[in-house]
């Protein structure tokens, strides 16, 4: 090549070297240094940013719960097996666990309570209970209770008295009804608005326990009846009979004897679980062959003839068969929920008063709060104001009861699941609700490299909030046992799950932290929940508490910096000036500062939410940085100070005042 052009050369693929290190369409890095300025107090140079050492006393400021499930924590799956783990837990800096249900129930999960005031056996004693809350206690961790109040288990004594006897005093417990779309429609049901049946959430009485008595069907052929009546002792066939009884769980059609002038009769030991029918054939069922009630509401009374019909031919079953509510959210007879009539009335109903004195019975234990299980499904009506009235009545009468050992509130929070605009009014009702629109909209903002939007989403959710309450706390989540797993949504991607964590530990609201998340347990839920809920890696964690690099370690010097800095544990959030939602240049830029008065702190936290270096002007007068993750570099230009944040990287810088 000509000497003389070689200059011009260098130049050109000088600039050409500059423009291909421009990443996401950002801000050119600064060049390197020349000879002349090395000497000079700027530089140019990207150099590692360091933080400085987090002063932390160990008292855990930052009310961090972390969610266990007994069942799975520990190895040993039981009340003593946490109590033994609680050491992890304090190391990683949580200031409270919840606890799954820890009652006696007919599942592995235990939201079928079968008793409220026991604790399960396959958990351990009462002693190992005791203990649990005492070690926990001990090393400054609180015990919230996950607390079931709108349904019980199908086999709850309680059910079971009110099922069988009419004139029980848990009768009003439940919800029964003979024709409960009408009784709905006309409003003698208090706990539905007028639209709210859904044929689907009743089930029979004997759906699970077979009807059995000795009883007389006497079938008039001429008017199409049946009349039933108590009979001592079965009869025989005769051998003469074209007409059939259809009942009981193997469905054997028996005939009836032919009496003649149209009239059949049959005497039996009968026993079943559905009802019966009539059928004029045994080998076709269709036809006009089956005869039955003409709507599934219809009932027939004993000693009383019953028309009978063969266009729908519903099952016929007795008037003192009634039917039940079950859990809206399910489909199935294990639930049968809780009846709190009229809500005007809630603190005379007894239903109310027998759950709040089970829950002012474990405060006695020493349990420090409770987590409400599916608060929108108490009252039928998710857009209704019963529920919130109702959660405030039960929340204020049983911190009344809180305070006469305690000084300060007793902790609740409540699972609504759905959006914010839906979780807002629940506000009225209690302190704290589980905001499922945080984890929503940080796994899409992760997933699509935008960070941009984040903050703003966050402050609008504050906004409907503060419309219900101005002392609301955001009880925030990445996924818990009802969801597919964190690690799982991010695609297994460390560098996401320690992005994920970052957001949650360094924004507003009072964060829960699931039980494997720190240490990327993965799972979904297309084969079921239990996938998500499997045995805590307890090999795993020992590897990565070891690693001074592992997602453990990141979560741990999370929890650390939120436990020992007031702007995180108490701060406000508010928008950053120049990255925010307006600012698509720098898209995949979330940032935030976090204040507090007393002490007086600001805090600038910034994430990059992509795979690709972000280069930053750090346009305020930051004096130290107080937390990295991943990669954070920073260069001073011209006086200006910059930051280069790696993949999915996060800095908290404190601000100088």
């Amino acid at each position: 090549m000509n000497r003389l052009l070689l200059p011009l050369f260098i130049a050109v693929l000088s600039l050409y070297v500059v423009a291909c290190n421009d990443d996401n369409d950002q801000k050119p890095e600064p060049p390197k240094p020349s000879q002349e300025t090395e000497d000079t107090e700027e530089s140019t140079e990207w150099k590692i940013v360091e933080t400085s050492n987090i002063d932390w006393d160990g008292v855990k400021m930052g009310n961090i719960t972390y969610q266990t499930l007994v069942y799975s924590f520990s190895e040993t799956g039981d009340f003593n097996g946490i109590s033994e783990k609680l050491d992890y837990i304090d190391k990683l800096g949580a200031s409270a666990i919840w606890l799954s249900p820890i009652h006696p129930a007919g599942s592995y999960h235990g939201y079928d309570v079968m008793d409220y005031d026991a604790v399960n056996p396959q958990y351990g004693t009462d002693s190992d209970f005791d203990k649990l809350i005492a070690t926990a206690h001990s090393k400054g961790i609180k015990v919230y209770l996950d607390y079931v109040l709108n349904h019980t288990s199908s086999k709850h004594p309680w059910f079971l008295d009110a099922k069988h006897d009419i004139n029980s005093k848990y009768r009003n417990f439940y919800i029964f009804s003979s024709d409960p779309g009408n009784d709905i429609k006309n409003q003698n049901i208090p706990m539905f608005e007028k639209d709210g049946y859904n044929s689907g959430e009743w089930f029979t009485l004997d759906e699970s326990e077979a009807r059995s008595d000795i009883y007389k069907f006497t079938l008039n052929w001429n008017d199409k009846t049946i009349t039933v009546s108590k009979a001592d002792t079965p009869d025989k066939y005769d051998g003469k009979g074209d007409k059939y009884l259809w009942y009981g769980d193997i469905s054997e059609a028996v005939p009836m004897n032919d009496m003649g002038d149209g009239i059949y009769e049959r005497t039996i030991d009968y026993s079943s679980t559905w009802g019966f029918l009539i059928r004029t054939s045994t080998t076709t069922w269709n036809g006009g062959t089956k005869y039955g009630a003409p709507t599934s509401t219809s009932r027939i009374t004993l000693d009383k003839p019953f028309k009978l019909d063969n266009t729908t031919a519903n099952d016929i079953q007795f008037d003192d068969v009634q039917t039940w509510l079950y859990h809206s959210m399910f489909y199935t007879d294990a639930f049968a929920d809780l009846n709190y009539g009229n809500i005007t009335e809630i603190e005379e109903n007894e239903t109310f008063k027998a759950m709040v004195k089970s829950a002012q019975g474990w405060i006695d234990r020493g349990v420090d709060g409770f987590r409400l299980d599916a608060v929108k499904h108490i009252y039928h009506s998710a857009t209704s104001n019963e529920n919130p009235e109702f959660l405030k009545k039960f929340y204020d009468h049983v911190n009344e009861y809180f305070h006469k050992s305690h000084n300060d509130d007793i902790y609740m929070v409540g699972e609504v699941l759905d959006g914010a605009n839906t979780v807002a009014p629940y506000y009225k009702g209690l302190p704290a609700l589980f905001e499922f629109d945080f984890w929503y909209r940080l796994e899409w903002a992760i997933n699509n490299s935008t960070g941009c939007y984040f903050p703003s989403d966050i402050m609008g959710y504050q906004e409907l909030y503060a419309n219900s309450r101005t002392d609301f706390i955001e009880a925030t989540k990445l996924s818990n046992h009802d969801e597919d797993r964190t690690a799982y949504k991010l695609g297994n991607n460390e560098n996401k799950m320690r992005l994920a964590a970052a957001v949650l530990l360094t924004s507003a609201g009072e964060p829960y932290i699931y039980y494997g998340e720190e240490i990327g347990m993965t799972g979904n839920k297309l084969n079921g929940d239990e996938n998500v809920r499997k045995a805590f890696l307890w090999d795993e964690a020992n590897k990565q508490g070891d690693s001074e690099t592992s997602l453990l370690s990141s979560y741990r010097k999370l929890c650390r910096l939120r436990n020992s800095t007031p702007a995180l544990y108490k701060g406000k959030i508010s928008g950053h000036e120049t990255y925010n939602s307006k600012n698509t240049e720098y898209k995949n830029i979330a940032a935030w500062y976090m204040t507090c008065k007393d002490p007086d702190q600001k805090l600038l936290v910034i994430h990059n939410f992509s795979a690709n270096n972000a280069n930053i002007k750090l346009e305020d007068p930051t004096d130290n940085c107080l937390l990295t993750l991943g990669s954070v570099e920073s260069c001073t230009e011209n006086g200006a100070k910059y930051i280069r944040l790696g993949a999915y990287a996060s800095a908290v810088f404190n601000i100088d005042k």
